[in-house]
């Protein structure tokens, strides 16, 4: 079968490997979809932060596992550390990472452990249902963020993340979004799902116009050095900034204006189960996810994805595996 890894920054091979063989308490998934997240273009680009190449990736997925419908939950909690005692799984120390600890979705199949596959719900797609994990971690940073009804807020980056977040934010009942990239079409469709200004990064004074004052919270989707110094910039006194892109540091920040402003900085790192319980719900009501997907590619073709992706043009690339025909919106 084909298996995709990235063997060094810049190298991708499709590898032709025997189809995996679950162990004990394991399941056999055959690839629907599979989306390209940021995480995997920082692992292509510079490594990732904590594992040595080379990489099977492939964390955002939807699949068929013996006849069901199924979407991945990739990381895998040990259920028994500090910090699953005490609900924050995400957290876990023994966290084990479907697409980066062992092999991921990029490829014809994979197995993982069945606690790591939920059932597609009733009426979603496989191809929405590969977007339930990105749109999890959107609902975990407007969690982490104290709650967003009735605020006003700014999204920096319009890729699918930052997307997503819009989307959860809105859902969540936030008064006003708006939404800045560099990339003209990333503001049309943020602009198109809701938000109330789409904008390039440098026009901060157009996003206070259009929240009418400076935003109660401010997620930063791109985790650059600028980026966060717009983000801390940009959040009224006594604000918050949420980080919930992948950066690579170290960063200089201000911290007079932290501590003056009394601006609360926190990370927002991944999801915990009722986060996608959440984003089953939003998809299921009719989250416009779909939207969000701009390209498709055999997963042949995964290394021109990965190219494709790291341009920055598209919003969320999936590549299509032997299942992505086995099954619509039944």
């Amino acid at each position: 079968m084909r298996q995709v890894w990235i063997t060094g920054p810049g190298a991708v091979e499709v590898r032709d490997v025997p189809e995996p063989q679950p162990a004990e308490g394991e399941v056999l998934v055959r690839t629907a979809y599979a989306g390209i997240c940021g995480s995997d273009l920082h692992t292509l680009h510079r490594g990732h932060p904590w594992l040595p190449y080379p990489i099977a990736p492939g964390h955002e997925a939807s699949g068929v596992a013996g006849g069901e419908r199924v979407y991945l939950r990739p990381a895998v909690a040990c259920g028994e550390c500090f910090y699953c005692g005490r609900g924050r799984p995400n957290l876990c120390a023994n966290l084990i990472g479907i697409g980066s600890h062992r092999p991921g979705a990029f490829a014809d199949a994979f197995t993982v452990p069945a606690a790591a596959l939920a059932p597609v719900p009733p009426g979603v797609s496989l191809a929405a249902a590969a977007m339930i994990e990105p749109l999890a971690t959107a609902v975990h940073a407007t969690t982490v963020a104290g709650g967003v009804g009735g605020a006003t807020v700014a999204v920096l980056g319009g890729g699918s993340i930052g997307q997503c977040v819009l989307l959860a934010a809105l859902a969540a009942g936030a008064a006003r979004v708006a939404v800045t990239d560099p990339v003209a079409a990333k503001r049309n469709l943020a602009a198109s799902l809701g938000a109330a200004a789409a904008l390039p990064p440098a026009d901060e004074d157009g996003i206070a116009g259009a929240l009418d004052g400076r935003p109660d919270i401010v997620f930063d989707c791109v985790a650059s050095r600028g980026s966060l110094e717009s983000a801390l910039r940009l959040a009224m006194r006594g604000g918050t900034v949420v980080v919930v892109g992948v950066g690579h540091g170290p960063f200089a920040l201000t911290v007079e204006q932290i501590q003056d402003h009394e601006i609360r900085l926190a990370g927002s790192a991944m999801y915990v189960p009722g986060d996608f319980t959440a984003a089953e719900r939003l998809i299921a009501a009719g989250a416009p996810v779909d939207r969000l997907v701009t390209a498709v590619h055999p997963l042949d073709a995964a290394p021109d994805a990965l190219r494709a992706a790291a341009a920055g043009g598209e919003v969320k690339i999936h590549l299509a595996g032997p299942a992505a025909d086995a099954g619509g919106t039944p």
